[in-house]
C-alpha cells in the first residue's frame, strides 16, 4: 500500500509536483552570444514549476569571456511569455555578484550585465513566466 493513497494533497502546491515528478531540474546547454578567447564550457539547468521557469548556468571561460549589456546574450530554455523576468550574474571565483540581468520575452533571451574580459567562473540564474 502506498503510504500517500489516504492523503489529501492540493494539486497546485509543491508536494503534488514532487509526486507526480514535475519540477524536476533537467539539465540543458546554453547557447551564448558573448565575447570569449577559447571555447567557454557552459552547463545549465533549467525546471519549470506551472508558468515559471527558473534557471542555473554556470560559464567555465578557457581563456577569458567578457559580456556587455544590452548586446550578450543567452538563449533561454523555455520560450517566454508575460512581461519580463529577472536574473544574477555573479563571479562564481571571487564571490562577488557581478549585477541584474535583463529578460526579454520579446525574444526569450537573458541580457547580463557588462563585464570585462576575466578568466574566472561565472554563474547566472533567474526566473520569469512561460
Amino acid at each position: 500500500m502506498n503510504p500517500f493513497d489516504n492523503v489529501s494533497v492540493a494539486k497546485e502546491s509543491f508536494a503534488y509536483n514532487d509526486l507526480v515528478g514535475q519540477g524536476k531540474w533537467e539539465n540543458w546547454t546554453p547557447t551564448f552570444s558573448l565575447t570569449a578567447v577559447g571555447t567557454p564550457t557552459y552547463s545549465g539547468r533549467f525546471r519549470q514549476l506551472g508558468r515559471c521557469v527558473q534557471f542555473q548556468v554556470k560559464i567555465v571561460p578557457a581563456t577569458s569571456i567578457a559580456t556587455t549589456a544590452g548586446t550578450s546574450y543567452m538563449d533561454l530554455p523555455v520560450v517566454a511569455k508575460g512581461y519580463a523576468g529577472i536574473a544574477t550574474m555573479t563571479n562564481d571565483t571571487t564571490n562577488v555578484a557581478v549585477g541584474v540581468a535583463h529578460i526579454d520575452v520579446a525574444n526569450s533571451r537573458c541580457y547580463p550585465p557588462t563585464q570585462g574580459a576575466s578568466g574566472n567562473t561565472f554563474t547566472l540564474s533567474g526566473f520569469y513566466e512561460v
